[in-house]
């Protein structure tokens, strides 16, 4: 079987060579539930609501969102700064973590059993054709007319 070293370079370079378009799949909510439990797993500690939009690259109305059903499942906590009320920090609970757990455990040992599959070389080489790919997808990117454009009226 794949040892964690080979899995751990694989989600790696996976998550270096995904589009950009991934990280605007925000308005999936089990999708953005995952991210926000991501980040306050990685974090090791509490976070602001706007901390987690500004990473998720959404609206803290969207976050509030996520947070309210996340809250409602028992998977984060929310606590008021001492010195500010107005500050409240975002914590993750114990089935958060037992949830962020499952879900790493159950991905690795897929990514482990495609390892085993296809070869650690297999794997190497499509992950350095990916990169590839991405650099002159990102390098000669065609300018889109003003209608596709966020924010455009």
């Amino acid at each position: 079987m794949a040892d964690i070293k080979d899995v751990e370079y694989v989600f790696k370079r996976l998550n270096e060579t995904r589009p950009a378009e991934l990280d605007d799949r925000m308005s999936d909510i089990n999708f953005g539930i995952g991210a926000v439990l991501k980040i306050l797993d990685e974090s090791g500690g509490a976070v602001t609501c706007g901390e987690i939009a500004k990473k998720m690259k959404v609206s803290t109305a969207r976050v509030a969102v996520l947070l309210k059903k996340m809250e409602a499942k028992n998977l984060i906590e929310r606590s008021s700064d001492k010195d500010d009320a107005r500050i409240v920090y975002i914590n993750i609970t114990t089935d958060g973590k037992a949830l962020v757990d499952e879900i790493r455990n159950i991905m690795t040992e897929h990514l482990a059993r495609i390892i085993d599959e296809l070869g650690m070389d297999k794997i190497k080489t499509f992950l350095d054709l990916s990169a590839e790919i991405k650099s002159v997808a990102e390098a000669t990117r065609p300018q889109m007319p003003k209608f596709f454009k966020k924010n455009s009226k």
